[in-house]
């Protein structure tokens, strides 16, 4: 009995072995690059502009006055094609040069008083000027300059429909990646067939352009203004890449 027990036991598991594994799909595996440049339609310019005052309302009243004027005078520029955004509201007092540790890390407060009395306060505002007219940002810089700004400066180039351009250049990774594995499959003597898995490999933030916390001045064009300085801009094109890893099976 107990060598009849053991052969069903052996038998048993000679009938699983004898089982063949299922066959792995014949694949060709493959990473496709797409790249395309487009010419950028929207130019960003910031600038900062400032008031200068006793008290903080005078340096506040100067600010609105000088913002004023800076985005008037770009509005009229661009006929009303702009928009302008601003952030970054600063009042801060201004003490005199002998009054030390007021500023930077780990600062003490410092009473108003003495060698740190209070000469009068400082009023910023940080300004984002974005417009599809990219031939006239050089010449809107000189001109914001022109008018107050400060560090007035042409940021960047941006495509307006960047989505478009990276699924143009998703199509050209697609098409690279069956032009690789097609070569492969004639040189293996098989045949390519279908797609049967694909995957994006690049990171894609939501947008290029993000407008938050940001009140937009709505400014309705003015008179163009006089322009002291144009200056020409050629902006380069940008280039948009991709990068796919397709799975294609192999025709039977």
């Amino acid at each position: 009995m107990r060598y009849a027990g053991l052969c069903l036991v052996l038998a048993g598991t000679t009938a699983v072995s004898a089982q063949e594994p299922p066959r792995p799909p014949h694949v060709i595996q493959v990473v496709g690059m797409g790249r395309v440049s487009t010419m950028p339609d929207l130019a960003v310019i910031d600038y900062w502009a400032a008031g200068e005052g006793k008290t903080p309302d005078e340096a506040s009243g100067m600010l609105a006055a000088s913002q004023k004027e800076i985005n008037n005078g770009v509005s009229g520029l661009f006929r009303g094609a702009a928009q302008i955004t601003n952030s970054n509201l600063v009042v801060i007092a201004v003490r005199g040069p002998d009054c030390q540790g007021t500023n930077g890390y780990n600062a003490q407060p410092r009473l108003n008083e003495g060698a740190c009395a209070i000469k009068g306060y400082l009023a910023t505002m940080q300004g984002t000027i974005r417009t599809p007219q990219i031939e006239k940002a050089g010449t809107a810089v000189a001109l914001a300059s022109q008018l107050g700004a400060r560090d007035a400066r042409l940021q960047t180039f941006q495509l307006a429909n960047s989505p478009a351009a990276y699924g143009a250049a998703i199509g050209a990774a697609i098409a690279d990646a069956r032009r690789q594995a097609a070569t492969m499959a004639r040189a293996a003597g098989e045949k390519l067939g279908p797609i049967i898995a694909m995957r994006d490999q690049n990171f894609r933030p939501a947008e290029e352009i993000v407008v938050s916390g940001m009140d937009t001045v709505s400014v309705s064009a003015p008179p163009a203004p006089r322009v002291s300085v144009a200056i020409d801009v050629n902006p380069r094109p940008i280039e948009t890449t991709a990068q796919v890893y397709v799975t294609f099976a192999i025709a039977s």
